[in-house]
């Protein structure tokens, strides 16, 4: 019943400048189920039609002589790609077979022959409609499909962020600024991804998982994090742990944003030259997320207050990063990061520290 319906409802075009004189085609689309019959005498009418319309078949007489008809059927065909362009099918003369097998390797689903067999013309023109149909409804399911695909990512986005966000305030205890530096790092480090022209996936894992770099501080001890003073040579090795423990806490291979985050919290204290820690890692051999992660990590630290420091001004943190290039940073990553600081400075205006 399903299909009688479409049936009863579809709009066929129909270029052929015989139809009116045509009892047999007109038999055969009547006995068909047709009746949104629009009737056009040439191709070059057939393109502005389907701009007007939306039409579910076409019936296309093709002339035994050189054919306009032959020269539509490519347009259609190259311009089909993913669009749901109604099937074609064409009108041949019963001898000109070599027509008909052009037309069908040039998109045509099927032929009728004239003169016609009214039976036969009925049930190609309905095959035709069954093929029609079913691919509506398969681009509908798709489209429904991908709307809930994309619903559900959406929510997961924002569960994964919101989970990861809390995780990351958790691990910058006591430290009243940490909200806004968990967002500004994320952010900075999406800039300084895109501008290194890693793919859009490892931009978003990159935003996502570098406000955890410091997870591995939940394992140091609180009078140590919380000292006012300098740190004792002892005490500083101790929270040098933290990047190793971060990368213990986050192993679970089987999500990617977390095995970005375990490699982003296991190598933002790497160093270029190989003198950083834990691994001692050097140049390329430091993964790129922790390299991005160092740079941006350090550029808001220095422009931002803190209770043993007033912030730097933007260009005394860039001169710093200058000066690091090659030995703490990337020295690429350092030049790709400045070439982009008016959007890294939108940052920390839209991200501000809170009183």
């Amino acid at each position: 019943m399903e299909f009688e319906a479409f049936v009863h409802r579809a709009a066929v075009l129909v270029c052929d400048d015989t139809i009116g004189a045509d009892p047999s085609l007109q038999s055969a689309l009547r006995q068909a189920g047709l009746s949104a019959l629009t009737a056009v005498a040439e191709p070059a009418q057939v393109r502005p039609a389907l701009r007007e319309q939306r039409y579910d078949l076409i019936v296309l007489e093709l002339d035994a002589a050189p054919s306009h008809g032959l020269a539509l059927l490519a347009q259609l065909q190259q311009e089909r790609g993913d669009t749901a362009a109604p099937p074609v099918l064409v009108i041949v003369p019963a001898e000109a077979v070599a027509l008909r097998h052009q037309a069908l390797e040039l998109g045509a689903v099927d032929f009728l022959q004239r003169p016609f067999d009214t039976e036969a013309a009925m049930v190609r023109i309905r095959n035709a409609l069954h093929l029609r149909e079913a691919d509506l409804r398969q681009r509908h399911l798709d489209d429904e499909l991908e709307a809930r695909v994309e619903a559900r990512t959406a929510e997961l986005t924002q569960a994964t962020d919101a989970i990861a966000h809390r995780l990351a305030r958790v691990c910058e205890k006591g430290d009243m600024h940490a909200e806004q530096h968990i967002r500004r790092i994320g952010k900075l480090a999406r800039i300084l991804a895109q501008a290194a022209g890693l793919s859009p996936e490892a931009c978003f894992l990159i935003e996502h998982a570098a406000p955890l770099h410091d997870v591995g501080k939940l394992g140091i001890a609180d009078n140590i994090l919380l000292k006012p003073g300098q740190l004792s040579a002892r005490e500083f090795d101790h929270v040098k742990r933290h990047a190793q423990l971060g990368r213990d806490l986050l192993d679970a291979p089987e999500s990617a944003l977390v095995r970005m985050a375990a490699s982003i919290a296991a190598h933002h204290h790497e160093r270029w030259d190989g003198t950083g820690y834990p691994s001692g890692l050097q140049g390329e051999a430091i993964p790129v997320e922790g390299r991005i992660t160092a740079i941006c990590d350090v550029f808001d630290a220095l422009t931002s207050t803190r209770p043993y420091k007033d912030p730097w001004s933007i260009q005394n943190a860039v001169d710093y990063l200058v000066a690091q290039a090659g030995h703490s940073f990337d020295p690429a990553l350092v030049a790709c990061f400045i070439a982009h600081l008016a959007e890294a400075e939108a940052v920390l205006s839209d991200y501000p520290d809170t009183l």
